[in-house]
């Protein structure tokens, strides 16, 4: 309880600092609008030609696109504003060293102190997609589908989160290496579903990278029906995660000698 109200706090701050400046706002509106509206446009250009691609339906494309760009929206939201920058002012500029100094936990504050309210635009126009998805698709997604999907969704954030976490402690060995380059390329092919990419890159993307989980996993569970081996999967991928995260960041913290020392 703790830790939500420090969330609640960093983002009640965060708020107030984002509608100061109204005309951001607007550009975040269109810039979201444009770049869903592109993916959503090259879809149904697709579809226009063939019924399904990879087995995949409109519906069901329309569904994954909604849940990446839920999924997109709380990351920016809630991750890249503390850890994209980790690199540069968490370990070169010391802001590392004012984390370790407070009464909670360093991961956290490093981690999800800091958000960009506004964009949570990019949820709600996820959401909308994906509205429009299942109501469009031949049936409608039962209960075990949806519960299944909240659980996968919750599960592909924390994975989101770890993934960040673990490429920002990478500055703890190498402060000058950038691979944000290549994760925000990366992330970008969570928009399509791992079934339309060669056998190597699917099994990359699945086990090693795993960006299914970010959006196909549960679109498919949605629509489909869920499985449970895969549920169990996508939880353990989670946990995982979120273990090795922690222990890559407490790895990092011996290493670091503060940017002040």
């Amino acid at each position: 309880m703790k830790l939500l109200r420090l969330l609640a706090a960093g983002f009640s701050m965060s708020l107030r600092r984002s509608v100061a400046f109204r005309v951001n706002l607007v550009f975040d509106v269109l810039l979201a609008f444009t770049g869903l509206g592109t993916a959503i446009a090259a879809v149904l250009i697709v579809f226009t030609r063939a019924d399904t691609l990879a087995g995949w339906s409109k519906a069901e494309f329309l569904v994954l696109i909604g849940t990446y760009q839920l999924i997109t929206g709380l990351r920016t939201t809630f991750i890249d504003p503390n850890l994209s920058w980790f690199p540069e002012t968490g370990i070169r500029q010391g802001k590392l060293d004012g984390y370790l100094l407070q009464p909670a936990p360093s991961l956290f504050l490093s981690s999800l102190s800091l958000s960009s309210p506004l964009q949570l635009i990019q949820v709600a126009l996820g959401v909308g997609v994906l509205a429009w998805g299942i109501g469009v698709a031949d049936r409608s997604p039962g209960a075990a589908g949806v519960l299944s999907w909240l659980v996968l969704v919750v599960a592909g954030t924390v994975v989101t989160w770890a993934l960040s976490v673990l490429l920002a402690c990478l500055a703890f060995w190498a402060p000058k290496l950038q691979l944000d380059v290549f994760y925000h390329s990366a992330w970008q092919l969570g928009r399509y579903p791992t079934d339309v990419f060669a056998r190597p890159l699917r099994i990359l993307l699945t086990y090693v990278f795993p960006m299914a989980l970010i959006a196909s996993v549960p679109s498919t569970a949605l629509l489909r029906g869920p499985q449970l081996g895969v549920l169990l999967a996508g939880v353990t991928a989670a946990a995982g995660a979120a273990t090795l995260a922690a222990l890559a960041w407490r790895a990092g913290l011996r290493r670091y000698t503060g940017a002040t020392s």
